[in-house]
């Protein structure tokens, strides 16, 4: 896919982008022509290596500091992007925190964290979007899941953040019923077990992974290229689906899908 598929005037406002995966979006988007609206947590810090890293494509990028998590955050987020680059086009969900612990040890607070980390910021950044794409009649809605969201598949120590994800996966296929009429896609990519969030597809050709059948590790490129396809014009017709980035890895099914 090259940058002659898409419109260099589109933007594309990514949450969560300050580092890792959403960060190698960011740089994805950025190689075909998008502007990107990058937002970053406030606690966490300034977005400044996604911003260079952005600007070495020759990509336009700004950064926004917001918390998605809280709605008027969110809504404020949602149209400084539009007020600074004067359009939005694309809504990149990545925002979430992980939480790794058994239900007896979350705390109440955890939970809700977690939910409305992971779940609440979707709903909050989508929503103030959504009048800005229907007027438009274009759109494009993106959001991540785990491994097993779109089977609505357990995982042992992660049962809050698995309900959360298996819970994006469902408002993005509902949401895509409501949406297609006004000419906005609303899909979900669910990436596999992608440790080194730093290293591009040539970096991790030679490395050997047992854990998919692919046989080497993912990587952010790999997460980033099914996010730019899903945000092209060559996705039209996908719209309620999920694009599982993970190599072949099974999940749930680890033990039996290993290689060899």
């Amino acid at each position: 896919m090259t940058a002659e598929n898409l419109s260099p005037r589109r933007v594309a406002l990514v949450t969560g982008s300050a580092g890792g995966i959403m960060r190698g979006v960011c740089v994805g988007l950025g190689r075909r022509g998008f502007a990107v609206a990058a937002n970053f947590r406030p606690a966490r810090g300034g977005a400044g290596e996604t911003v260079a890293a952005v600007r070495a494509t020759g990509a336009t990028i700004d950064a926004f500091a917001a918390d998605v998590s809280d709605p008027d955050q969110a809504a404020t987020l949602v149209e400084a992007a539009r007020a600074t680059f004067g359009r939005l086009d694309v809504v990149v969900c990545g925002a979430g925190p992980l939480l790794v612990k058994d239900v007896a040890d979350v705390t109440t607070d955890e939970f809700r964290a977690s939910i409305e980390g992971n779940l609440g910021s979707v709903f909050y950044t989508v929503k103030p979007a959504l009048p800005l794409l229907r007027a438009q009649r274009w759109g494009r809605i993106i959001a991540f899941g785990m491994t097993g969201s779109e089977f609505t598949m357990g995982g042992r120590h992660y049962a809050v953040y698995a309900a959360a994800k298996a819970g994006v996966v469902a408002f993005m296929k509902s949401l895509a019923l409501e949406e297609g009429p006004h000419g906005i896609t609303c899909n979900a990519v669910c990436p596999g077990d992608i440790r080194d969030t730093q290293a591009d597809r040539a970096t991790v050709a030679p490395r050997s992974e047992y854990r998919n059948p692919t046989t080497r590790p993912g990587s952010w490129e790999d997460v980033a290229d099914a996010v730019c396809f899903l945000a092209s014009d060559a996705a039209s017709f996908i719209n309620g689906s999920v694009l599982t980035v993970n190599g072949g890895w099974q999940g749930f099914f680890a033990k039996y899908s290993r290689w060899p």
